[in-house]
């Protein structure tokens, strides 16, 4: 722990340490929990530039005062939201004590659904004051290109494997390239993809890393949304696709019944028209997870048979989203 870094904040913030943890350290992170004589906060290193932090924390005040539970983020004694130490920006929040959302029924699933349908629909009025980032908007068929080209290269290099688990991904990596392709080829349909014309198309601030880590709940039962390092301006599939595939992984099998009751619950908070459910059926066929867990790894870390049922459930699902679209 960097002791000159510990003496800045307490100098920003007016703070008396009496004990600090370091939680995460990582090249990508650094986290650490600091009580003291005032009370229990996180401090976070921002791997951002200052425009895009100053978004992030615009977007945090603007849900947080319309009831999205969002951890609050101090002002130092300059009234700023973030301080500066060797060239990283850093934000002292509050400390919650609660532990992350466990999905073990359908029901928290739902609750998930209707707080993010929720969180969307307040979002449309949302007006930053950075125009530059009103339209840092997703290019999803750069996007979808880049990661298939990712999963040829993927496919190429692991062609001759022993190992077991690498089998076991290619073994399905043909479906998902295909249904790539598909996806690609059907959303140059959709011009709002590429140039985001048209005042019908439903943006939202998408969360982009709306997975059950960064999801608490306290005693209370309160759910808090936390990490908003990779907010944006995008369409609502993107956060719709973490929630689905922390479903799918704690289910026995793809239920498209409970994707229903799922929809219904986010429909009934944020509104979509025709338009916005076939590119949602697109973007949810789309092998994203494939993807997020061949480059963070996770398949190493799994059995043959943990591979097999993940992705046999994950390519069923695949089939729904592509039928559910060719129904549109």
């Amino acid at each position: 722990m960097d002791n000159g870094l510990l003496t800045e904040v307490e100098v920003q913030y007016n703070l008396s340490t009496q004990q600090v943890e370091v939680i995460r350290n990582t090249s990508r992170s650094y986290v650490m929990k600091i009580t003291t004589n005032q009370g229990n906060f996180i401090l976070k290193r921002m791997q951002m530039d200052e425009h895009r932090l100053q978004f992030m924390v615009e977007t945090e005040d603007f849900l947080r005062c319309r009831g999205i539970n969002i951890p609050t983020v101090y002002q130092t004694n300059e009234n700023k939201k973030y301080m500066m130490y060797k060239g990283y920006f850093y934000v002292l929040q509050e400390w919650i004590s609660a532990a992350p959302y466990s999905l073990t029924s359908l029901d928290h699933v739902v609750r998930l659904a209707d707080l993010l349908g929720r969180m969307h629909a307040i979002s449309t009025e949302f007006q930053t004051s950075h125009s530059l980032l009103r339209t840092w908007r997703a290019k999803w068929r750069q996007e979808y290109e880049e990661a298939l080209h990712f999963l040829e290269n993927w496919k190429t290099n692991h062609a001759i494997v022993e190992e077991p688990w690498r089998k076991a991904v290619l073994a399905y990596i043909d479906f998902y390239m295909r249904t790539g392709e598909f996806v690609i080829e059907n959303v140059k349909q959709h011009e709002c993809c590429s140039s985001w014309v048209g005042e019908n198309i439903h943006v939202v601030l998408s969360h982009h890393d709306f997975h059950t880590q960064n999801i608490l709940v306290d005693v209370a039962g309160n759910i808090y949304i936390i990490d908003w390092e990779f907010v944006r301006f995008d369409l609502p599939s993107r956060d719709m696709n973490r929630l689905l595939y922390a479903m799918l992984k704690k289910s026995r099998a793809w239920n498209h019944r409970a994707f229903l009751k799922v929809m219904r619950a986010y429909l009934n908070k944020n509104k979509l028209s025709k338009q916005d459910m076939k590119l949602l059926y697109l973007d949810l066929a789309f092998p994203h997870n494939l993807c997020r867990n061949l480059i963070w790894g996770k398949f190493s870390c799994m059995t043959v048979n943990q591979i097999n049922d993940l992705l046999q459930k994950d390519m069923e699902k695949t089939h729904y989203m592509l039928e559910s679209y060719l129904k549109q």
